[in-house]
């Protein structure tokens, strides 16, 4: 399935005349091979990667070609070149404005050298499975419930969308883990590139939704 279809079918689904908002993992990125740890936001998007992001722009604005879109995105430099691929590959006319890292969505890892150790000694989904078990030190990565609730937070409390406008959100899959465990009580085995949760933001309550290859998600919140 091409990366992003899931996002895509759900935007489709959704009413648009509210606010719209998408948090996505970024597109392919290069590897982290050689790396540093305290450089991988340094890391950027493989030439496929770009491809994506573009092609997800182009299904966005076939979808809602009179919006407005918004995109933000972490510090990551992948995070930032999937936003201004999708901006590309939504619009030449202005309809897409780069926000940079704004709403801010800061990072779960509290101390990177030591999660990266874990990551050696246990595996990525056993580390995944552990910290949404809550058996990790929140010295080494936080709470992945309360990270969850306050990201939900930033998202709907954003002021600078109005109705009928979107927002799409650039981040990473540690960013979307604890978020679907949070939102649906349920465990993701994989976050895929471009996938992620869309929110439809009405006055008073947003519906939540979530898809991939095994599940379709669905949840309501209030808005604070």
């Amino acid at each position: 399935m091409k990366p992003g279809t899931h996002v895509i079918s759900l935007i489709e689904s959704v009413p648009l005349e509210g606010r719209t908002i998408v948090l996505i993992r970024h597109a392919e990125r290069e590897s982290f091979r050689g790396v540093p740890p305290d450089q991988c936001h340094t890391v950027g998007l493989t030439p496929q990667g770009i491809r994506m992001a573009w092609d997800f722009g182009a299904a966005v604005r076939q979808i809602a070609p009179d919006a407005r879109l918004f995109l933000g995105h972490t510090i990551a430099k992948r995070c930032e070149m999937t936003a201004w691929s999708i901006r590309d590959g939504f619009s030449s006319d202005g309809r897409a404005r780069i926000l940079g890292c704004e709403p801010e969505i800061p990072g779960p890892v509290a101390d990177m050298k030591r999660l990266v150790s874990l990551i050696d000694e246990r595996g990525w989904p056993a580390l995944i499975e552990r910290w949404l078990d809550f058996k990790l030190p929140e010295e080494i990565i936080g709470n992945p419930r309360k990270y969850s609730d306050e990201l939900l937070a930033t998202l709907l409390s954003y002021p600078g969308i109005r109705d009928g406008e979107m927002l799409v959100v650039v981040a990473h899959d540690m960013t979307l883990y604890p978020l679907v465990f949070g939102l649906f009580g349920k465990k993701a085995r994989a976050m895929e590139f471009l996938n992620g949760v869309v929110i439809s933001a009405g006055r008073d309550t947003a519906a939540i939704r979530f898809e991939n290859a095994e599940d379709s998600l669905e949840t309501e919140r209030r808005i604070p």
